[in-house]
């Protein structure tokens, strides 16, 4: 679960980076109109993602 979960994390994060703005919910982040906020979501989401990634080399004992 926690390998999917990475999976779909970085995928957001890669689409938002190549896209330059995201939706999420009644939010848009755009990087054009709102750098800061943007950087600090995006930082978020890259942050959970390398988490899930953690937990999941520990699930399998590679760590």
């Amino acid at each position: 679960m926690s390998l999917l979960l990475g999976i779909l994390f970085i995928s957001l994060f890669v689409s938002a980076i190549v896209r330059g703005s995201f939706s999420y919910g009644k939010a848009d982040y755009s990087f054009q109109e709102h750098p800061v906020q943007f950087v600090i979501v995006l930082t978020f989401i890259l942050g959970v993602s390398v988490f899930c990634f953690y937990r999941f080399l520990v699930d399998i004992e590679l760590i």
